[in-house]
């Protein structure tokens, strides 16, 4: 065990143990797909919406696999940087660094539970500072995807989601993400850290 991985203080006792790992490397990537998404999002509102060649027949792997690379990357990230919030800030969580991927697939806690997370992780990295950025990432999130997709069924009785006011909240979504993503990611210094007692 280096230095580096050394818990101090209650941390020794308490488990489980994270070692600190470089956020920024998991960060330039989801960002860069996130950014590709979003200019996909553009390319189609330019070209027609539902008839913009990026939705061809032909072309269906290609969404399909970028969509999918995407929230991967993301999800890598995101528990990457929660486990290195427990190394931050160790016991100070009220979920378990699995909850940063198991919280994206609870029914009905999926609306609220990776928010809490985020700003937890976020705090973690300093004193609390702009979880507006953070809020406004997730209101946009669920007006994109939960309630856009109850709204387009329960209202509109059509699942048309390539129109431009769908494709302008993609793009809006991708936007603070990309934020979110930064700022969280900057507030973990780029370098291995000792564990902390901050209790």
């Amino acid at each position: 065990m280096d230095a580096y991985n050394t818990p101090v203080g209650p941390a020794a006792v308490r488990g489980p143990r994270h070692r600190f790992r470089n956020p920024v490397g998991p960060a330039l990537v989801v960002q860069s797909l996130i950014a590709t998404t979003a200019l996909t999002d553009v390319y189609i509102i330019a070209t027609g919406g539902k008839d913009s060649p990026w939705l061809a027949e032909d072309m269906v792997p290609f969404p399909a696999v970028l969509q999918l690379s995407c929230w991967v990357a993301f999800l890598f990230w995101f528990f990457r940087v929660r486990c290195n919030a427990e190394v931050l800030a160790p016991g100070s969580h009220k979920y378990t660094a699995g909850f940063a991927i198991g919280a994206w697939a609870i029914p009905l806690a999926m609306w609220w539970l990776p928010r809490r997370i985020t700003l937890d992780i976020h705090r973690a990295g300093g004193p609390p500072r702009d979880a507006w950025l953070i809020n406004a990432w997730w209101l946009v999130w669920l007006l994109d995807g939960p309630l856009s997709v109850a709204f387009h069924h329960l209202v509109l009785d059509q699942t048309d989601f390539r129109n431009p006011v769908d494709e302008s909240l993609n793009i809006l979504c991708a936007i603070l993400a990309i934020a979110v993503v930064r700022r969280v990611t900057a507030g973990q210094p780029a370098g291995p850290l000792p564990y902390f007692n901050m209790t």
